[in-house]
């Protein structure tokens, strides 16, 4: 076997494992319940940064979700579903830079007691989910979306923090749709990581084939 063949098959191995599969269950759970408390805190805290990390908490859920459907299949169809995860990613990126933009010229202070606590507990919620998913990062193209999904929400949470902070010192909405624009434009980079990573992976399984 060649080393490229050796890595594919360590890389499928690795995404079959059952300590994979666990830490993939206990990530959805995670990230679904941070999603409705997202929805509740952007309805109270009318906070466009919150509303593009609860996003990324949704995709993360939905990702995560995928991942499991993928366990067992081939590298081939977990490079496609996983070019359709960075699509799906960049959709949202698009959607939350749109979202930011648009408060510019139509916005309220939002309000940052509730961006703050969300940030908090988000940010807890993330590291855990990131701390299990470290281990498992290095795998395929669709191993990696799952991990870019949630080291991402664990960055979205920082800036959340930050900006209720900013919000509460300046008493403006501005440093809120700063930070919202930043959510986005991580999410379009990743998109395009997810992307080239499923790209390569096609490329590796059309080779074998």
């Amino acid at each position: 076997m060649s080393g490229c063949d050796a890595c594919g098959a360590k890389a499928i191995e690795a995404a079959q494992s059952p300590a994979y599969i666990k830490t993939l269950w206990i990530v959805v759970g995670m990230n679904a319940v941070m999603f409705v408390v997202g929805v509740i805190v952007t309805a109270t805290s009318r906070s466009v940064s919150v509303q593009a990390d609860l996003l990324d908490f949704l995709g993360d859920a939905i990702a995560t979700g995928i991942g499991l459907l993928m366990v067992g299949r081939t590298m081939r169809a977990r490079s496609l579903v996983s070019y359709g995860q960075g699509v799906a990613l960049g959709a949202l990126g698009v959607f939350a830079l749109v979202s930011a933009v648009l408060r510019i010229f139509a916005g309220t202070t939002p309000e940052p007691l509730g961006m703050s606590v969300y940030g908090l507990l988000g940010f807890f919620v993330n590291l855990g989910a990131a701390l299990l998913l470290l281990r498992h990062r290095k795998g395929d193209a669709s191993v990696r979306a799952v991990w870019l999904y949630s080291r991402n929400d664990a960055i979205g949470n920082v800036a959340v923090m930050a900006a209720a902070a900013l919000v509460a010192a300046t008493g403006t909405r501005w440093p809120d749709i700063v930070v919202g624009i930043a959510i986005a434009a991580l999410f379009l980079h990743s998109a395009w990581e997810i992307v080239g990573d499923a790209r390569r992976d096609l490329q590796s399984a059309a080779a074998k084939s």
